[in-house]
Order: C-alpha cells, then structure tokens, then sequence
C-alpha cells in the first residue's frame, strides 16, 4: 500500500460520544494529527491520502471540504493554517469530525467550522472559497449491488450507474461557491466514464489538470485540480 508509511501507529480506543453512548474504535496518526475513525464513517484509504498529496493550501486560505467523513483532510488543512469549512451528510461523520477536531484543536494554527447538510446546501449565499475539496462517491453502481444495512456506506461510495452522480452536482455547484482565482480538487476513478466527465467540466467553464494518479487493482485514481477558464 502506497500509503502505509503515513499511519505510525494504530491502537483501540474509546470514543466517549455520550455519557450513555461509547464505541470502541481505532485511531492513527498522521503529521501529529490523531485521527479517530468509525465503521459509519468512511475510513482513510489510498484516494484519501492521494488527495491530501495533490491539494495546495495557503495559511489563510478560505477552504471548504465537502463529505469531510473523520476530518482528516480538514484538519490537515487547518493544521498549515487555512480557514475551513466542512461538512458531512453523515451525522456519524459530523460526531466523529467533532471529536476529532477537539483532541486536534491545539495542533492547528488556522480554524474549522463544522456544518451538517448536503453539498453546497448549507451554505449562505455570500460564501466563496479559495479552495474546495470533494472525494465524492466515485463507484459505478447499480441498485442491486448496493450493500445495504444502514446505508452510509452505499452513501459514501455510491456513485450511480456512471459513477458521476455527486461529481456532476459537485461540479455544477462550482460556479457560485469557487472563487474566480480559485480551484477545486476531486477524486476521479477510471471506473467512471471520463467523457462524460469531461462534457461537465466543459460546460462549467473549467480548465482542468490531473495532478496525481495511481492503480489500484483495476482501477486507476486520479486527482483533478479545476479552475475556471480565464
């Protein structure tokens, strides 16, 4: 595994949620940063890693981290001093962000702001940012593959039958929250259907450039950085 070398330690641990509610858990460390995860939370894999290599954040930077899940991309962000945003339609990953944020809370020299809700939904009109950052549900799937049970996992990896469903909101969204020098970064698979894709990227008015990209298996992930064309 390409990423190995970032996890130093892996140990159990028990998150206090509630006074009545604890779950028992593993947690890692990664640039001095601790990060609790949770089997409701999608847990840090190669994309994740790969994005938080690719991504270029300046201190003071307004960032916004959509499908934020444990927090790590987040408060990496904040650690070199940019100003975040994060958000999660998960209330696991909400709860779970949270903790994370206040056992990392002396470590970052910028800010997170939490938020509960979907995509660009739960912002207010005048928010744009410097830098948004999506690792969205990538994996072409139909219905009857979906896993079930609760449902946060088809929700965090279900990407449709083209695997672009939340990429293309995603992208759509980009006009009104990015700011006009600003640039966004997103996880791609080649699963997906990349001429689509690129049909959206088009149509939005954005130029865009593969930063990172690496196989897995059968599949190759590639991280987008896009910006609007000038």
């Amino acid at each position: 595994m390409k990423y190995q070398n970032h996890i130093v330690k892996s140990e159990e641990i028990s998150l206090q949620k509630t006074s009545k509610d604890s779950l028992l858990s593993k947690a890692f460390h990664f640039n001095g940063l601790t990060i609790e995860i949770y089997p409701e939370v999608y847990e840090p894999a190669e994309d994740t890693f790969q994005l938080i290599e690719a991504i270029k954040v300046n201190k003071g930077d307004a960032v916004l981290e959509i499908g934020t899940g444990c927090g790590i991309v987040a408060l990496e962000c904040a650690r070199i001093g940019a100003e975040v945003i994060c958000t999660d339609i998960n209330p696991n990953a909400i709860k779970l962000v949270k903790y994370n944020y206040q056992i990392n809370k002396p470590l970052l020299k910028g800010s997170i702001e939490i938020r509960y809700g979907d995509l660009f939904l739960i912002l207010n009109k005048f928010e744009r940012f410097d830098v948004i950052i999506f690792n969205p549900p990538y994996l072409p799937t139909l219905v009857k593959e979906r896993i079930g049970g609760t449902g946060w996992f088809d929700i965090a990896t279900d990407g449709g039958v083209d695997g672009l469903k939340l990429t293309k909101r995603f992208i759509e969204g980009l006009n009104k929250r990015l700011k006009k020098n600003g640039r966004a970064y997103f996880v791609f698979s080649t699963l997906s259907n990349r001429k689509k894709l690129n049909k959206y990227l088009n149509k939005a008015g954005l130029k865009s450039q593969i930063i990172i990209s690496q196989w897995f298996d059968d599949e190759k992930i590639d991280i987008y950085c896009v910006s609007f064309k000038r």
